[in-house]
């Protein structure tokens, strides 16, 4: 008995001493936030981004700005965030290129993804896709393993980037198949499929976004999902693990975060608005026009996930000599 009044005279005595502490938690918030965002204005990245700062700002009845943050491979927007005050008025807006892939390549990265960051929610997926150009005479992914079997490095396969998720997903592919294709790197996903079109490059893998209006035109054939589960966008591409591939379940995952030491009343309330958000039927419209798909999540163990997954990249990279540029 003693112990408990000794315990509840010292939390009342800390928050008599820091009221403006326990007042910042209960009026929150009292000023406008800042979203950041790792990408240009325009793209998938940035539309799902500027989604989430409209939802919230409704929710918590004060301004989201979107913070555009591009380059660095997204460590640029992350190590300002990962430095703000834990206050919960600046968020992160990023996905596993941010957390995972960049420490699976690079040797200094100027934030720690498991320490440095309070997740609030995971708000999405992005489905990958293997894709080709509409006359080429393969037209599945077993005609594809035979062929680059039968001729181990003379097929190429393009990504939209060195150490992206599109390049991951690639060598995944690879390493599963145990083929042998010749990685070509693009700066992005327009020049990519341009080339692809042109018939200068055979395969390529890009997002399920990026390749949707040239699917409607019949400019290029999917070929198979990394996902799981079909893509709801794509119900008809078959998944790579339904291919004979049960190890391949690859996605570019979204999800915001705080910087680490955000009070847990304040993390609590905006995973609650995120929740409310993305399972309103207009935000699932919008993500899905953008090919993202709506999956609220939190994290029991994010260190461990974090630590988890990196350990598989940094095994990918390993195998298929992923390096940063």
């Amino acid at each position: 008995m003693l112990r408990k009044c000794l315990v509840g005279a010292i939390a009342s005595a800390c928050l008599a001493a820091c009221p403006s502490i326990a007042s910042a938690q209960v009026n929150y918030p009292e000023k406008p936030l800042q979203l950041i965002v790792p990408f240009p204005p325009g793209g998938a990245s940035d539309v799902v981004g500027r989604i989430i700062a409209g939802e919230l700002e409704q929710r918590l009845g004060k301004p989201v700005i979107v913070l555009n943050r591009p380059g660095g491979g997204t460590t640029i927007a992350a190590k300002e965030a990962a430095n703000a005050a834990p206050d919960g008025y600046t968020l992160l807006s990023s996905s596993n290129s941010t957390f995972t892939l960049q420490h699976a390549v690079r040797e200094n990265v100027p934030y720690d993804s498991a320490k440095d960051f309070e997740p609030i929610a995971q708000t999405g997926t992005l489905a990958m896709v293997l894709v080709t150009h509409r006359d080429n005479p393969i037209k599945d992914v077993a005609a594809l393993v035979a062929a680059a079997k039968a001729n181990p490095d003379k097929l190429s396969l393009a990504s939209y980037g060195v150490a992206t998720t599109s390049h991951f997903a690639g060598e995944l592919f690879k390493s599963s198949a145990g083929i042998k294709m010749v990685h070509l790197p693009y700066k992005g996903s327009a020049p990519a499929m341009n080339d692809l079109m042109g018939k200068h490059i055979e395969y390529h893998v890009d997002t399920v976004i990026a390749i949707r209006p040239l699917l409607e035109s019949g400019a290029v054939r999917p070929l198979a999902v990394f996902s799981a589960k079909r893509s709801s966008l794509l119900p008809d591409v078959p998944t790579l693990a339904e291919l004979g591939y049960p190890n391949i379940d690859f996605v570019s995952w979204g999800t915001v975060v705080a910087p680490k030491g955000i009070p847990p009343a304040i993390r609590d309330r905006l995973a609650s608005a995120l929740e409310q958000a993305i399972a309103s039927p207009s935000v699932i419209e919008r993500f899905q026009k953008v090919g993202y798909e709506p999956a609220f999540k939190r994290y029991s163990d994010w260190p461990g996930f974090i630590a988890k997954e990196t350990a598989e990249m940094k095994e990918l990279a390993r195998k298929g000599g992923i390096k940063e540029e």
